[in-house]
């Protein structure tokens, strides 16, 4: 796909991230995101298309209206605000786009104190992980033998897959075959971003709990079922494997963290211990859930807000540990808001469907035009 034809059909165009916030400094870059209807070939042939981003020199999403749809039904933060960003950010919008804002109330439901939260503990043990790199780094590669291991695994890893496959309840019906079959494709490190993708929302939590289990299952079931069952050199060897295998994960994320570190941010991390501008998001997004369950309404714009203190967070302002009581807080808050908040437990699927089929004809009746 070319980015003549992306223009072309791109029915809404905006700045999104810090900008929007308004709490960008000197140092952000201008992300933007859209959405676009493409041609009948998606929708009545074989060609698939969900996203694009093949800008050389831009960060732009462009996403195709039915997953933008879908996203924002699912409550993702990041796509809500397309419903509910500033007019000094709008870059292109058109009446296709307009309607569905005009329907905004179609979308936002209860699950945003889910996502919400969700993101912003993402975001918390994000900072968690890389503050460990920065106070106590791996000095070293793990190696088996430092575990007390042979080279070779005694348990192997193909009982993965199993645990997988019992937990299809979880998934969409209309997602499952294509979970399955996909699943036959991917391993270890990899399912994890496969499982984000598939898993219902709510429930995501309990399925990466779940995928945990998978990724160790052996280990674990070995562990279980104690001496009684199993010889004592066989739950001693679990524990060197499990073990090990944790040693690795960590490895694995430090050698990543490490590689793809900004330099700005690198030299904030040095002088705080921690990442100041994910602690700035994950106070926002708090905030922002707690707002939609108390107002029913998303403010992305934070300037007549909490702007200035977001970015004096950004800055430093705040200790690791007073972000670390803050976030204990307000999900305690948010758990009370949910209980309490008169929207709608789900979004209105079925009238966003109706929605996006209306909007479509409308598209291409001006297009035969």
């Amino acid at each position: 796909m070319e980015i003549k034809y992306v223009e072309e059909h791109t029915i809404f165009e905006c700045i999104v991230g810090s900008q929007a916030y308004g709490i960008n400094n000197q140092f952000s870059d201008t992300d933007y995101a859209g959405v676009m209807i493409p041609g009948k070939d998606y929708f009545l042939g074989l060609k698939k298309f969900d996203q694009f981003q093949g800008y050389p020199e831009q960060d732009k999403t462009i996403y195709d209206i039915r997953k933008a749809l879908d996203l924002i039904s699912d409550s993702n933060p990041n796509m809500l605000d397309l419903l509910y960003i500033p007019e000094r950010c709008i870059i292109k919008i058109t009446p296709f786009w307009q309607k569905v804002i005009e329907n905004r109330a179609l979308f936002l439901s209860k699950k945003a104190k889910f996502t919400f939260s969700g993101y912003a503990i993402a975001q918390i043990n994000r900072i968690k992980t890389h503050r460990k790199f920065l106070l106590s780094p791996p000095k070293s590669k793990p190696e088996r033998s430092s575990f007390g291991l042979p080279e070779i695994p005694m348990f192997p890893t193909s009982q993965i897959k199993a645990v997988c496959y019992a937990s299809l309840e979880l998934i969409r019906p209309e997602d499952k075959e294509r979970f399955t079959w996909e699943l036959d494709k991917i391993y270890a490190d990899y399912l994890v971003p496969h499982f984000a993708n598939f898993i219902i929302p709510e429930e995501r939590i309990l399925a990466m709990e779940w995928l945990q289990v998978g990724l160790k299952s052996q280990l674990n079931t070995f562990l279980s079922l104690g001496a009684q069952y199993v010889k004592d050199e066989y739950l001693e060897e679990a524990k060197k494997e499990l073990s090990y295998y944790n040693a690795m994960q960590e490895f694995r994320q430090y050698m990543e963290w490490k590689k793809g570190r900004n330099e700005k941010r690198a030299e904030i991390e040095a002088k705080f211990f921690y990442d100041t501008k994910h602690a700035a998001h994950n106070v926002r997004l708090l905030r922002m859930g707690a707002e939609a369950l108390k107002t029913g309404t998303i403010f992305v714009d934070r300037t007549n807000i909490d702007a200035e203190e977001l970015k004096a967070i950004r800055a430093g302002a705040w200790s690791f540990e007073q972000l670390e009581e803050y976030a204990k807080n307000m999900d305690e808050e948010l758990n009370r808001l949910y209980e309490e908040s008169t929207l709608q437990k789900t979004p209105q699927r079925e009238k966003i469907s109706d929605l996006c089929v209306e909007i479509v004809d409308e598209y291409f009746d001006c297009w035969r035009k």
